[in-house]
């Protein structure tokens, strides 16, 4: 019995299965997606077939209309109608023949070579727009033209009102019947056409008085037009300037990463100036053409084709000013005649150029405010050169003393890159443009400056000229001349003979001074020729003076 349970088991549970499967009804399995395909293309071709059909038997009736036509006008016509249902029926079939091969006929059909109009595509590029201004002006236009029809009107209104004036005045006069009936047949003509002119008149002003009553005005028509545009174009405009904006400062982020994954110190390199000047082209041009697919997409001519026209005068700037361009493209890669960390003189002042990219950064730090930014082709035919070693950036500073070339001499109160103010002995405040103070060769008594004086005797003394007169003159002004000038501020004096001139013997005085005597050296000249006279009253030395003698013819 188990070795019949044991046997018999797997052929009962297989017959159950099978039972269960085959018992059900077979399922429909669904046809293939190529037959699919094919059912949709004959169908397809099936509805071309009819139209096939229906066109030829129009072609036949109009080629047996054409063969039975008498007359020239009605074969012409019936010849035109021929040629139009011949050109549908040639399309139809390649529409058949492209349904039914699905290749690619474009090979197979001949190719009409067309010249290049750059106007045509001009044309067809501006139609949009000016399709747009011609909307916009419509109703000026339109009173432009009443004007104008209502002008000419008066016009012939007023002839044909002279022409009747002139018929009554000769049929006043006598006349022969004859005569007079062709005057009163030419009368009635201009007076029904003077009645017409009057009409006409009388219904152009009538439209024009009314469509001027009904104009808005300039602002609500302006305003109109905003409204009416922003709501046909506005979300077009907005989806264009968020597309822009978004490639934009999309290429900016990038830039700003780029420049933060630099190791420090490497964007002053060649590599790390180009990468930046690509992201700062490709964000605008990027953004650009954002713009234009964004317009292009919803089908929006007018917007594209201002895009379009604003990068064509853009282009055509660029290369005007190519040349330009260039030099400036060669600045921001500091590979140009203008090189970072030199020395350049910009408006007259001189600076360091500190960076160069898409902007100038110029610094002079003994300037108050003596940082400059400005857009780097303000350099664009300018020159810089290394700094010299020990070489100063201007030639004072605030608070210090300086003799100009004109003899004044004065405290720097304040220097910008536009004005050095200056306050004289007296007190009172003197303004320099820069370029002009520096015209004037300051120079800077605060770092020390010397003191140079002419003092001459007379010829008697001759024989003591070279000795003991400027001994005693030195000693004379070494014990003097603290009274006027403290002695720490002063580190030497020199009286030596300089010439002998024609009525004296003159003598050099060099006293170098500290800066802090500076404020004194309006004051040190006179007081050296003072203490120069003293020495010669003590000493009995003349002081000579100029003679002058007349010569009697």
């Amino acid at each position: 019995m188990n070795l019949l349970k044991r046997h018999l088991l797997p052929y009962l549970v297989a017959g159950l299965i099978a039972g269960s499967v085959f018992g059900q009804p077979p399922a429909v399995e669904p046809a293939p997606d190529y037959l699919a395909s094919g059912q949709g293309t004959l169908q397809s071709l099936e509805a071309l077939q009819r139209a096939l059909v229906m066109k030829e038997a129009e072609a036949a009736s109009l080629q047996e209309q054409l063969a039975a036509a008498t007359d020239d006008m009605q074969r012409e016509d019936i010849r035109r109608r021929l040629q139009e249902v011949r050109t549908a029926l040639e399309d139809q079939r390649r529409q058949f023949d492209g349904f039914a091969v699905d290749v690619d006929l474009g090979p197979f059909s001949p190719q009409k070579s067309t010249k290049f109009d750059w106007q045509e595509q001009v044309g067809k590029l501006l139609e949009p727009i000016l399709a747009e201004f011609e909307n916009a002006t419509a109703e000026s236009r339109v009173i432009g033209q009443l004007r104008a029809q209502l002008s000419d009107v008066r016009k012939r209104r007023d002839l044909a009102d002279q022409a009747v004036k002139n018929l009554d005045v000769l049929l006043q006069q006598p006349a022969s019947p004859e005569l007079r009936t062709r005057l009163e047949t030419r009368r009635e003509t201009w007076k029904r056409i003077l009645e017409e002119t009057s009409n006409e008149f009388s219904a152009l002003d009538l439209q024009l008085q009314g469509r001027l009553a009904a104009r808005e005005s300039v602002l609500d028509q302006t305003t109109s037009y905003a409204k009416n545009f922003f709501k046909t174009r506005g979300l077009n405009l907005l989806l264009g300037v968020v597309a822009f904006l978004v490639v934009f400062f999309g290429f900016r982020f990038g830039e700003h990463g780029v420049r933060k994954l630099r190791r420090k110190g490497a964007e002053k390199q060649f590599s790390s100036r180009l990468t930046a000047l690509l992201f700062h082209v490709f964000s605008v041009l990027g953004g650009l053409v954002a713009m234009m697919l964004v317009f292009n997409l919803a089908g929006d001519w007018f917007l594209l084709g201002i895009v379009i026209i604003f990068l064509f005068g853009v282009g055509w700037a660029s290369i005007k000013t190519l040349p330009q361009q260039i030099e400036t493209i060669k600045l921001m890669l500091n590979i140009g005649a203008v090189r970072e960390g030199q020395f350049i003189v910009f408006e007259g002042t001189p600076y360091r150029v500190d960076s160069l990219g898409l902007a100038a950064r110029l610094n002079n730090p003994r300037l108050d405010g003596g940082t400059r930014l400005l857009p780097v082709n303000y350099l664009v035919g300018m020159n810089s050169r290394p700094v010299g070693e020990n070489e100063a950036l201007f030639p004072c500073e605030k608070g210090d003393w300086v003799a100009l070339a004109g003899g004044q001499i004065g405290k720097i109160a304040s220097q910008t890159p536009a004005s050095v103010q200056l306050i004289a002995s007296g007190g009172e405040r003197i303004v320099y443009p820069t370029a002009a103070f520096l015209g004037l060769h300051p120079q800077n008594l605060s770092a020390g400056f010397r003191t140079e004086s002419t003092f001459g005797v007379d010829f008697r003394h001759q024989a003591i000229a070279t000795t003991e007169i400027p001994e005693k003159m030195r000693a004379k002004l070494q014990a003097e001349l603290p009274k006027a000038v403290e002695a720490a501020n002063i580190l030497d004096i020199h009286v030596f003979f300089s010439c002998a001139s024609s009525s004296s013997l003159n003598y050099s005085v060099w006293v170098d001074l500290k800066g802090a005597a500076a404020p004194l050296a309006p004051r040190i000249p006179g007081a050296i020729q003072q203490i120069l006279v003293d020495a010669c009253n003590e000493n009995g030395w003349t002081i000579p003076f100029t003679q002058v003698t007349i010569h009697n013819a």
